[in-house]
């Protein structure tokens, strides 16, 4: 069998779609009442360590050629062969799970400065539902759609990182913007209140969705190699 053949046309549709319904769930759940701005930081928190997870995943899986001109990469200071899919999987965990590690510290202490009611059954709901996004598009594109035959490891090592940073902007000037707007308490308590919460969970919606399809257009370009 030829590996990159068997990939579903309707497949970055189908894990767009999933992404999209994943990322809802928040915006619901703050219009209802259920979260808090809050909230919204340590689920966005909570589906980076999904993301950070799958992308080890990947980074063991992958199988496309090698990337040429790939940057050096060292551990300890001794280089690290991009040739070496567990080496490279060892490093992003290392390297990425640092940035995670920080980015938790920051989310919960946004968390409390935003003031306001947190409910941790939410964050484990919502969370849950963003991780499943992603892991339905580690099935639909990575596997079965052969995305793996067609990205080599170092890409997919170097995937999280452009999400990572513009995320974290969008998410930093989302918390500026939305202190400066949140009632006295701290929870959105009208519609001026609520507009610039859901305005940060849109932006962070739309830039997840364009990084989304970024990916799925790189690895369709990309040539496939055979089985090993």
């Amino acid at each position: 069998m030829t590996t990159g053949e068997q990939g579903q046309p309707r497949a970055p549709l189908l894990s767009s779609v999933w992404l999209v319904l994943g990322n809802l769930l928040p915006v619901w759940a703050v219009w209802a009442g259920h979260m808090s701005v809050g909230d919204v930081f340590v689920v966005y928190w909570i589906e980076n360590v999904s993301y950070w997870a799958i992308t080890i995943v990947k980074v063991r899986t992958a199988r496309g050629p090698a990337t040429p001109g790939a940057g050096r990469m060292t551990l300890n200071g001794k280089p690290v062969d991009a040739s070496d899919a567990g080496a490279l999987s060892f490093f992003f965990a290392l390297h990425y799970g640092i940035f995670t590690l920080v980015h938790g510290v920051f989310a919960f202490v946004m968390a409390f400065l935003a003031g306001g009611d947190l409910h941790p059954a939410m964050w484990l709901l919502a969370g849950l539902t963003l991780a499943l996004s992603h892991v339905g598009s580690l099935w639909i594109n990575w596997y079965d759609g052969g995305e793996r035959w067609r990205v080599s490891a170092t890409t997919a090592m170097w995937q999280p990182y452009p999400r990572m940073l513009v995320l974290h902007v969008a998410i930093i000037l989302g918390f500026g913007l939305v202190l400066r707007s949140v009632g006295s308490a701290g929870t959105p308590t009208g519609l001026d209140e609520l507009a610039p919460v859901l305005l940060l969970l849109g932006l962070k919606t739309v830039v997840d969705l364009a990084l989304h399809l970024w990916e799925r257009r790189r690895a369709r370009s990309a040539t496939p190699v055979g089985t090993a």
